[in-house]
């Protein structure tokens, strides 16, 4: 049975396992690693998507112990055109923690490719980037602010049942804009207030192998109304509340058990959510451009174009979603 959790609760117990699952409209789930028996072991990742209409820019930064993976996809929506890079250090001499709140810290790594900061403050999230031959094509150089605006936001936790220090922390916040520009090559996609969509993707976790993982995500603006949403494989026990919900306005709807049709091997095949109940009734289709599907391989992650159509049941009625741009992730975890 889903579980809502209304109260602040740490995740890991005096002897680092954990016994909790549920999720909740708000970050309640105090990440206290330093209760775990082995955090070199612990997976931390952020991940952020934005867009201003004329393309999409979805960069990950990924830590375990002394390694570091930071992974970046850019698409422009009028061309078509979809463009990738990735920095990988398995032995990383200086590791740096990924900020560790909302409003404070800061994470930054150099090299000869790539200069890159996250800096977490008050005012903000001020992130920085600098890529010298991004996809051995032309520099991309990134500055924006991004500022959260009011709303919900998706925080879930899942156990394993049989490994009690295995577990998968996921936190989902759409309610997020950025001021600022982000230059591939010599052209600017500037980013302000009025046009930017934004979504933060927060994971933590450390799992008993490594598994397959795909998510459906996007973050637009639907009839004029902002509307995200978040759809994703299952990740450890969670049948007290899984990571799957959309938003609407920046206020959560949560999504019950999904029933998902799609063939991963064939690329251009399109993707089926529904519930039993039809309250969701979605179909994602690849978007195919002058014969050519736009997605790309970064590493081990596939990113892949497309538009969303369907119903999704609303306190109001229905909300219908006709060709809303979307994309899909499929990846390893």
């Amino acid at each position: 049975m889903s579980r809502t959790i209304d109260n602040a609760q740490k995740i890991f117990d005096e002897n680092g396992e954990v016994k909790i699952g549920g999720w909740s409209k708000s970050p309640l789930f105090e990440y206290n690693k330093e209760a775990y028996p082995a955090p070199n072991k612990l997976v931390e990742k952020d991940c952020y998507y934005m867009s201003n209409g004329e393309m999409g820019f979805y960069f990950s930064v990924e830590t375990v112990g002394s390694e570091l993976m930071i992974k970046l996809v850019f698409v422009d929506f009028k061309t078509g055109e979809i463009t990738r890079d990735y920095v990988t250090k398995k032995f990383w001499l200086d590791p740096q923690k990924l900020p560790e709140s909302g409003s404070l810290g800061e994470f930054s790594y150099t090299d000869k490719k790539i200069a890159l900061t996250m800096t977490n403050t008050v005012e903000g999230r001020y992130i920085k980037c600098d890529f010298i031959d991004f996809n051995n094509y032309m520099n991309l150089y990134v500055k924006v602010l991004v500022t959260k605006k009011n709303g919900d936001s998706l925080n879930m936790i899942a156990p394993f049942e049989k490994f009690p220090r295995c577990f998968y922390l996921k936190r989902f916040v759409p309610k997020f804009i950025a001021s600022g520009v982000v230059r591939l090559g010599g052209t600017d996609y500037n980013l302000d207030e009025n046009n930017s969509f934004v979504y933060f993707d927060w994971s933590r976790y450390a799992l008993p192998k490594k598994q397959k993982y795909q998510v459906l995500s996007a973050v637009t603006d639907v009839g004029g109304k902002r509307f995200a949403i978040n759809l994703a494989s299952k990740v450890g026990t969670n049948r007290k509340g899984s990571e799957n919900c959309y938003f609407l306005d920046n206020y959560m709807r949560k999504i019950s058990r999904l029933k998902v049709g799609g063939d991963e091997k064939n690329p251009e095949s399109k993707w089926f959510f529904t519930t039993s109940d039809k309250s969701v009734n979605l179909e994602f289709t690849p978007e195919i451009r002058d014969g050519k599907l736009i997605s790309c391989k970064c590493e081990k992650l596939t990113f892949l174009c497309g538009t969303l159509s369907g119903t999704l049941a609303d306190l109001g009625g229905e909300a219908q979603l006709d060709n809303v741009k979307a994309h899909m992730i499929f990846t390893t975890l």
